[in-house]
């Protein structure tokens, strides 16, 4: 396709770490995005304006595919992060564990919302352009969220108002990850990660092969990710995914090795449900209760 698009830079740690503090009332915080446009025009992710140990303002892709928030070593020079010890990293496409610094930074602002002692990876990798890092949606678990793609809002709202209606699913987590059931062409079941820093939705190249999917006249799309570059081919017109059993995903799909990254969470991860999936929805999120929506607003 020619497209420079973007797998989740979403990572997986080797080591846990806390949840920020939340400074201030939580009555409830809407923060503004903006499209995150991939040249020549593909729109592949919200992008949200943040500060980091009130540094320059920074631009974090929206990702509740990494744990952690991620920024590029410039980045980081700039906001006052230094040091840290260091750990390793695994992502979609990876092949092995990369390696990364972790630290805690002491502020971290969003709009009006400010959390304190936040932990920060930074990364030796070059992002895409435009992007210094990445914001996890699970750094905001304290509050229900609310993504609203086509208004391009994050409402982060107090439990109080949960929904739990009919159109609310399950997910499985792992390590601050949410992992939704999912079936593809109608005859195999897996876990699929939500990740709204995902470009495309995606399933792993050992489904692709069970499915006995050929690659082989497949058009390549280049991908880049924050652990792994990576050429995918693109399936879209051979796989047909639903989710919780009814709603149907649309928009592009590729292949990805998701082995690494199924080998560390001990649990075999059939795919992911990117951006492309979810622009036109709004995706509600309940960490406490391990719960997802997406639907209209």
């Amino acid at each position: 396709m020619g497209l420079a698009a973007v797998t989740g830079i979403g990572v997986c740690l080797a080591a846990p770490a806390t949840l920020p503090h939340v400074t201030g009332a939580q009555a409830g915080y809407r923060i503004q995005l903006e499209r995150f446009v991939v040249p020549p025009n593909l729109i592949a992710g919200l992008l949200v304006k943040a500060r980091i140990n009130g540094g320059p303002t920074l631009r974090l892709l929206v990702d509740s595919g990494s744990q952690w928030v991620v920024i590029n070593r410039a980045a980081a020079l700039h906001s006052h992060c230094d040091g840290g010890a260091d750990l390793e990293l695994v992502g979609a496409g990876a092949a092995e564990a990369a390696s990364a610094k972790h630290q805690t930074a002491e502020t971290l602002e969003l709009g009006d919302l400010t959390l304190r002692s936040v932990p920060i990876i930074v990364s030796n990798r070059k992002l895409a352009d435009g992007v210094q890092g990445v914001l996890p949606l699970a750094i905001l678990s304290g509050f229900l969220i609310r993504l609203n793609f086509p208004a391009k809002q994050l409402d982060l709202l107090p439990y109080s108002t949960a929904e739990d209606g009919p159109l609310a699913v399950p997910v499985l987590s792992s390590n601050r990850l949410l992992f939704v059931k999912g079936t593809v062409n109608d005859v195999r079941d897996g876990y699929f990660l939500i990740d709204t820093g995902a470009a495309f939705t995606a399933i792993s190249r050992d489904l692709a092969r069970q499915l006995k999917i050929s690659e082989l006249m497949a058009a390549q799309v280049p991908l880049r990710g924050g652990i792994a570059d990576m050429d995918a081919p693109l399936l879209s017109g051979s796989i047909r995914l639903r989710v919780a059993s009814q709603q149907e995903v649309t928009g592009p799909v590729v292949a990805v090795d998701l082995s690494t990254a199924s080998r560390y969470h001990g649990l075999e991860i059939s795919g992911l449900i990117g951006y492309s999936a979810m622009c036109d929805f709004v995706l509600t999120v309940n960490y406490r209760d391990n719960m997802i929506r997406i639907g209209p607003k």
